[in-house]
């Protein structure tokens, strides 16, 4: 949830209804992988988490998008790939809560939403990756890389612009494509590097 910083009074009801379903759904998931803790390696979590923390503080500038580009999704992605569901939601959500405080000063609504939606869209993701079906389906562990990599783009995506829609009152397919499809290319280019690096 990027832009001006809005307080919850000054907000849509359609803005409320949908940052408050994020913040529910996003919390769900976060309980859910705290209860569900487990750890396939933590030495190696621990390094994701320390470059993924370091990353977060980066903002890539690329051709034909307007603005800059974090590199979380990049370390979601390899989290997908080697780290258990708890530890790539540790990794995700700690990574977007240091972009977030770095060197803007948001307001909590937007920090809030921002983790949450992270933890929807790398749960999602993870989902898509480690489903036994699009396995079967798909039989390829890049191509199912790529799946992840384009659900984790819509939900994370699709979530901000509509978040940014309803509280601009922008069309928000016109906010998709200004702000987001130009992007999804990158997304797949990180779902290569991530493959490569797993």
């Amino acid at each position: 949830m990027a832009g001006r910083s809005q307080s919850w009074r000054d907000l849509t009801l359609g803005a409320r209804v949908f940052i408050g379903l994020v913040v529910v759904v996003g919390t769900g998931v976060l309980l859910y992988g705290a209860i569900h803790q487990t750890s396939k390696n933590i030495a190696e979590f621990i390094c994701y988490l320390g470059i993924a923390i370091l990353a977060s503080r980066l903002k890539v500038n690329l051709p034909g998008i307007t603005g800059t580009m974090s590199v979380n999704f990049l370390f979601i992605l390899l989290g997908i790939l080697e780290l258990s569901f708890a530890e790539t939601l540790a990794l995700g959500c700690t990574a977007i809560l240091v972009q977030c405080v770095y060197r803007d000063r948001p307001s909590a609504i937007q920090i809030t939403f921002n983790i949450c939606a992270s933890a929807f869209s790398t749960a999602l993701a993870y989902a898509a990756y480690h489903n036994a079906l699009f396995d079967l389906l798909v039989g390829s562990r890049p191509l199912l890389l790529g799946l992840a990599a384009t659900v984790y783009f819509v939900a994370n995506s699709g979530s901000i612009a509509t978040v940014i829609s309803l509280t601009e009152g922008k069309p928000l397919k016109k906010i998709m494509v200004g702000c987001y499809f130009w992007s999804f290319p990158y997304y797949l280019v990180g779902a290569g590097i991530a493959a490569m690096i797993g």
